[in-house]
Order: C-alpha cells, then sequence, then structure tokens
C-alpha cells in the first residue's frame, strides 16, 4: 500500500493587532508580576476596562461584612474607599452572596440597583459584576459598566476567568477585618498585613508608625535655670508657633480652608498672662511642670463657669501648653521622630504646631474624621492621610515600618521590600 501523504499542518500565531486578544495578554502578564497591592487597585481596573470596552472598572475588595470599593477608572477618585455595600445588598452585593455573576442591561432600573449620587452611574447602565474567589467565599467583586452595549455571555465568562486570576493577588495583601477580636500586637517587623482605612489626603507614604503623644512632665525639667534663662527659652518656643500659626494661616487663606479658628490660639499666645503666669510657677521648677499647672488651673476654671467660651479657651490651652512644653524639650514627646507616621485618634493644633519641627510623613488616624476643624487642620498639613484606621491598633506596633496610601484608603503594615522601594523612588529618594 502506497504511504499515505502527511498533511501540512501550519499552526497560527496569534501576534499582535487583535486588540481585545492584546489588552488581556497585557493584562495576564500584568497579573504575573509581584505587584504591590496600591498598585494593582489602579492597574487591574485599568486594564480590564480596555479587555471589555468599558468606561467604567471597579475593584471591591472585601472587608469584614462590607464590599469597598478600592480600585476604580471611570469614576471620581473620591469615591475610594467611601462606596461601601454590604454582601447582598445591591448588584455588587447579589454578585458576591450568589458567587455568580450579575449583568443587566439597564442596570440603573433594577429594583436590586444601589446607587450613590457621587458615581452618576446613570450614565453607564450596562453593567457586568463577577464575585472574586477567596478561601472562604469572595474576597472581593469585579464591576465593568459601559454607556451602551449589553455585555454577551462571552464577556461574562473572561470577566470572571480574569477575576480567578485576580483572586490570589488579594489573598497575598491579606486585607485584615479592623472588626474582629482584639490580639496582643507582634513584635515590630513581623506581621505583614493590610489595614483597611478610609482615605483623607490623597498620596503615598512610607515611614515608621509611631503614637502622637503629650509629653512627660518628668523628662528633662529645667529647675536650675535662671529666671532670665527660663524667659529667654519660653519666648523662644511661643514665637516658633506664633510664626507656625500664621505661616499656616496665610497657606489655608491661599488655598481656600476657612482657618478662622487659629485666632483663638493665636491670641492665647499673644496674650501677657500666659507668659507671666508660667514663669512665675516655673521658679524651682522649672517650664515644663510650670505649663502643666498653666493648663489645669485653665482646665479647673472651665468646669467651674460652665461657659462654652471659656471651656474652649481651656482645652486650647492645654493643647498649646503642650505644644511648647514638646518644643522645650524635644525627648519628653514620644513621637517626635523626623518622618514619622502618626498614629492618633485625631488631629489638633498641638500635631500643627509640632509638623514643621517634626515633619511627619503621614497620618493614620483611628476615629472618623467628620467635616470641621479637625478635617481643616488635616488638610493644612497636607500629608496623606487615613482615618477609621482602627485595626491599626490590633496589628502594628510602634516601630513598625507602614505604607500609607491616602488614595485607596490603606495602611500596608511591614510592607515588602519592593513596596518601600516604590514608594522611596516615588518621593524622589534613593535604595538603602
Amino acid at each position: 500500500m502506497a504511504e499515505e501523504a502527511k498533511l501540512e499542518v501550519v499552526p497560527t500565531i496569534h501576534g499582535r493587532g487583535a486588540a481585545r486578544l492584546d489588552a488581556v495578554v497585557e493584562l495576564v502578564r500584568a497579573l504575573a508580576r509581584h505587584s504591590p497591592l496600591t498598585e494593582l487597585l489602579d492597574e487591574v481596573p485599568r486594564r480590564v476596562a480596555a479587555v471589555l470596552g468599558s468606561e467604567v472598572c471597579s475593584m471591591y475588595l472585601r472587608e469584614g461584612d462590607d464590599l469597598v470599593m478600592r480600585g476604580n477608572v471611570g469614576f471620581t477618585t473620591s469615591a475610594l474607599g467611601e462606596v461601601r455595600l454590604h454582601a447582598g445588598e445591591g448588584l455588587v452585593g447579589t454578585a458576591v452572596e450568589c458567587m455568580r455573576p450579575v449583568s443587566a442591561d439597564m442596570a440603573p432600573h433594577d429594583a436590586r440597583f444601589r446607587a450613590f449620587s457621587m458615581l452618576g452611574e446613570e450614565r453607564f447602565p450596562a453593567f457586568l459584576a463577577v464575585p472574586v474567589p477567596g478561601a472562604s467565599g469572595a474576597s472581593g467583586a469585579l464591576v465593568v459598566q459601559r454607556s451602551s452595549g449589553a455585555y454577551a455571555p462571552h464577556d461574562v465568562e473572561l470577566l470572571m476567568a480574569l477575576a480567578g486570576a485576580v483572586a490570589p493577588l488579594l489573598e497575598r495583601a491579606r486585607i485584615v477585618d479592623a472588626g474582629g477580636p482584639r490580639t496582643p500586637s507582634p513584635t515590630a517587623g513581623t506581621r505583614r498585613v493590610t489595614v483597611p482605612a478610609r482615605p483623607v489626603v490623597g498620596g503615598r507614604a512610607l515611614g515608621v508608625l509611631g503614637a502622637v503623644q503629650r509629653p512627660s512632665t518628668r523628662a528633662g525639667t529645667d529647675a536650675k535655670a535662671t529666671p532670665k534663662e527660663l524667659a529667654k527659652a519660653l519666648e523662644r518656643v511661643i514665637a516658633g508657633c506664633v510664626a507656625t500659626l500664621d505661616a499656616q494661616a496665610r497657606s489655608a487663606a491661599e488655598r481656600g480652608l476657612d482657618a478662622g479658628f487659629l485666632a483663638l490660639a493665636r491670641s492665647i499666645l499673644d496674650d501677657g498672662r500666659l507668659r507671666e503666669r508660667s514663669l512665675e510657677l516655673a521658679k524651682g521648677r522649672g517650664l515644663l511642670p510650670a505649663l502643666a499647672q498653666v493648663a489645669r488651673e485653665a482646665t479647673r476654671a472651665a468646669r467651674i463657669t460652665h461657659d462654652a467660651t471659656v471651656t474652649e479657651r481651656a482645652m486650647e490651652m492645654s493643647e498649646i501648653c503642650d505644644a511648647l512644653r514638646a518644643m522645650l524639650v524635644p525627648e519628653a514627646a514620644g513621637a517626635l521622630r523626623k518622618g514619622t507616621l502618626w498614629v492618633g485618634e485625631t488631629v489638633t493644633v498641638f500635631e500643627l504646631l509640632l509638623a514643621p519641627q517634626v515633619q511627619p510623613a503621614g497620618l493614620v488616624l483611628t476615629a472618623p474624621l467628620p467635616a470641621g476643624r479637625a478635617r481643616t487642620l488635616v488638610e493644612m498639613l497636607g500629608v496623606p492621610t487615613v482615618c477609621e484606621a482602627a485595626g491599626i491598633l490590633q496589628w502594628a506596633s510602634d516601630g513598625d515600618v507602614a505604607l500609607v496610601d491616602g488614595d485607596h484608603g490603606l495602611v500596608r503594615v511591614n510592607p515588602s521590600r519592593r513596596e518601600r522601594d516604590e514608594a522611596r523612588l516615588e518621593r524622589g529618594e534613593g535604595h538603602d
């Protein structure tokens, strides 16, 4: 029998030129790299939107019982960390609860749709959400939206497959549950986690975590100083505070911030009674205990009168006296290291007055930050800031290195070497 002729098979090499395939290849390559979470939160939505031909792509992370938008392209950046859903709430929550894709041609008209006024989602009615699988249920969700053109079955299949590729990255990031049981803080530098928060001031900052502490009255007393030396030292730190307030007031005016409340602190520093009483009490004791006594006297007067104006002035007096004491003897305050990431409940005039001297890299606030004085003070400081980071008290210790992401509202405790290097390069610094 004659030998059968062999059929020549020529394989197809799918080169560049097919836009959708090219976008998928680039996304897969990006996911294969060990990129920092903050980078992925920007890169994944951008690339997924390109693959699915969508104006909008959002990345939600599972944080306790909430789904929080941490990455997005197409919506305002102010939505990051602010748009939150419960599992089962809205179309996104439904996808996570059922662990199945959910799509709609006209999503805003669906009874389950959850609208957020800041997003203006009515502009993008075509909707597709898929869960990002995790070790136990969903670890988040990927959502794409566009102005026209319903998503076809092959779009659903592709986005679900891409969500599977994203899943291991979220597992590595380890978003901790701030609402979980409190555990003792480990030794500094031993645990790498990502603590969720709310963004306040954008940007990224790398530094050592340090609790903002008020100065001790027992550290570095100057009881042996002469009256002239005490007066000179007090005048020096008061002049420094006045200069800071004046500079901040000018800066606030240029930026359109309402910093009229600084006038009270300025009036206290200008009041000769602060100097006189402090120097009177400082004889034989030193300025640190004297300023502490001045603050206590103001607080006592406020308790006696119950007058709102007197109470406000007493609280401001206490903040100013603490700042003066910290400036007199820097080692008396625990967080006074340049480039520290300050950890505290809120921000007061105390932090504002010390900022020029300490130059904090960023702020990690554990409590909510409502509109008003505290938020204005944070904006005046102008460093990357997050709030509602209560989990930081459970998962980090003083001395841990952290990366504050004020864009996405996250704190990365003990970041990897690559994350640290990228943060330094972003600030124009070199490698260690």
